[in-house]
């Protein structure tokens, strides 16, 4: 092998190498920003108004008299 061949063949591993590194420091990035996030309280939500009556017993109907 001449000199110039085992200097392109190291500047590729280098290459190679580095691209290796940045994909897995991308990666680790995106892990951290989806640990972030997960840990991320969600804003509270107040719904203020009146709702039809008929709307409210379908969705929540009272519980059945028991009968002793």
């Amino acid at each position: 092998m001449t000199r110039g061949t085992r200097f392109v063949v190291a500047g590729l591993a280098v290459a190679v190498n580095a691209a290796a590194l940045a994909a897995v420091h991308t990666a680790m990035g995106q892990i951290n920003e989806r640990e972030r996030l997960a840990l991320h309280e969600p804003a509270r939500i107040v719904v203020v108004g009146q709702r039809p009556v008929d709307v409210a017993i379908q969705h929540c109907p009272a519980p059945a008299q028991k009968v002793l």
